[in-house]
């Protein structure tokens, strides 16, 4: 049975390693370190990936990570070319000497009882992995979505499968694993567009033991267009179009209506990058089998992201 996570005691030599990869921001990348130096919990390092591929965007990166080096623990190290993402992370990953292996995108930052209240989670249940809730913030600041998992009724393997392939139980900041068991199923899979997505899919079906706590303490931004994952531009449709396929390999867990939502989803994410991309006729289509895969869903969905 999950004890109280305010009644347990984190062992004094539990380190959590926190990787984050960065490209291309500075002023972001230093809020992101600040808000590690004033978290709770204490006992852990930063794995800080530079992709950047830029002999001047390194040097300002080198200078911030100066900026902080009596501060945290920074294990700084810098890519020779232009890695992407996933393979930044799983980087970090191999490098990482903590226990527990959480993640920090460069844009975003930690609420100060992060580390430690979610590694209570994680230490209280036995679990190999888990996630938190998920807050989104615009560019100035402002709260424009909550991703609250109540829809987790089951930590069963078949029952963690249909949430996921429907609501997307991702979020990089709100993971949280035990190292082994992360580097066991592999890590991040080698593709930068939906690399969340494949990562959760590839814990739930490895059968690890899983916990969702249901607070969130951790400020996500997300920068114009991509609100819900509808972004824009070629590698968006391409990777859309390749996790849509993914997902029918797992149709067994869903009903039909699971299914038509699915579709529902995947049409409305065409769109809306269509739309973004001003190709309209792609966008009336996907709009359309949008709309007809599933209407009540597709006019919810509309005016809960419009």
């Amino acid at each position: 049975m999950k004890k109280d996570s305010a009644d347990i005691s984190i062992p004094e030599d539990t380190l959590v390693s926190v990787v984050m990869a960065t490209y291309r921001r500075d002023q972001a990348l230093r809020n992101a370190l600040t808000s590690l130096a004033a978290q709770t919990y204490q006992n852990f390092q930063v794995v800080l990936v530079d992709d950047n591929d830029d002999g001047e965007w390194t040097a300002k990166v080198q200078a911030i990570v100066d900026e902080f080096k009596d501060q945290i623990s920074i294990h700084y190290i810098v890519n020779e070319h232009n890695m992407g993402s996933a393979a930044t992370r799983n980087r970090g990953i191999a490098e990482a000497k903590g226990q527990y292996i959480t993640f920090l995108d460069d844009d975003d930052v930690y609420l100060p009882p992060k580390i430690e209240m979610q590694l209570k989670d994680i230490i209280s249940s036995g679990a190999d992995y888990g996630i938190t809730d998920l807050y989104l913030y615009n560019e100035n600041g402002e709260l424009i979505d909550r991703r609250i998992r109540t829809y987790i009724k089951s930590t069963e393997a078949k029952d963690l499968m249909r949430y996921h392939l429907l609501q997307h139980m991702t979020g990089t900041d709100t993971f949280m694993f035990k190292a082994d068991y992360l580097r066991n199923i592999g890590g991040f899979p080698g593709i930068n567009v939906g690399d969340e997505f494949y990562l959760m899919k590839g814990a739930i079906l490895a059968g690890g033991t899983f916990t969702y706590s249901n607070h969130c303490y951790v400020k996500a931004y997300v920068h114009s267009g991509e609100l819900n994952g509808l972004s824009s531009g070629d590698s968006k449709v391409r990777g859309e179009n390749a996790l849509f396929e993914d997902k029918k390999k797992y149709y067994d867990y869903l009903t039909k209506a699971d299914i038509r939502y699915v579709k529902m989803r995947h049409h409305a994410v065409l769109a809306f990058a269509e739309m973004r991309r001003k190709n309209m006729v792609p966008f009336v289509e996907n709009a359309v089998q949008s709309f007809a895969s599933a209407p009540v869903a597709c006019v919810k969905m509309f005016l809960e992201h419009r």
